[in-house]
């Protein structure tokens, strides 16, 4: 069991900091509470994870941002008058108050890239969107990290043994029925 673990802690310490960065690239919370999990028990730098997930998802939220900038005026706007009349209720909010809409929307979850699509559209500079992102995503990974960090002994004792067969079954049922519904939708389509 002990060359098993050595070779899971091999890959983690290869592959982990790019997985933390394509995580965060994305979405990101879940990935890296995870990180922070593999943090505690050692396997992978604090550090290394923090300035990853700092770059990942700030990369993320300037890619959205671009998005929004390029493409929002032409396919989401048009869309209905009573988007424009909103949109601009938000872009009078946005530029009022540049540095509370985007540290609120990082907090917002599931809200980030729809978020960076929207401040995009308004007309907050690039310059001001990057700087104050750039202070946003290394305070966001510093509070999700250290909790994954602070968290790591209750979990690592809570699956350790028999739960984490448990837990292993659990992930592998919720892997199939997913498999299960994609082929469903795709059969559904066809």
């Amino acid at each position: 069991m002990s060359n098993l673990n050595s070779v899971a802690a091999a890959a983690v310490g290869k592959y982990g900091i790019a997985a933390v960065f394509a995580g965060t690239f994305i979405e990101g919370e879940t990935v890296l509470l995870a990180a922070g999990i593999l943090a505690g028990t050692g396997l992978l730098n604090p550090l290394s994870v923090w300035v990853s997930a700092s770059l990942g998802a700030w990369a993320g939220h300037v890619f959205w941002f671009f998005a929004g900038r390029m493409l929002g005026n032409r396919y989401i706007l048009p869309k209905s008058k009573w988007i424009r009349v909103r949109f601009a209720e938000v872009n009078r909010i946005v530029l009022e108050r540049p540095k509370s809409a985007v540290f609120i929307l990082q907090y917002l979850y599931g809200m980030r890239i729809i978020g960076a699509v929207a401040i995009g559209i308004t007309g907050m500079s690039f310059a001001k969107f990057m700087f104050y992102e750039a202070l946003n995503c290394m305070l966001w990974a510093a509070l999700i990290l250290g909790a994954g960090y602070i968290l790591e002994e209750s979990i690592m004792q809570i699956f350790h043994g028999w739960l984490a067969w448990l837990w292993l079954g659990l992930s592998l049922a919720a892997v199939l029925l997913f498999i299960r519904r994609i082929e469903h939708i795709l059969s559904a389509k066809r």
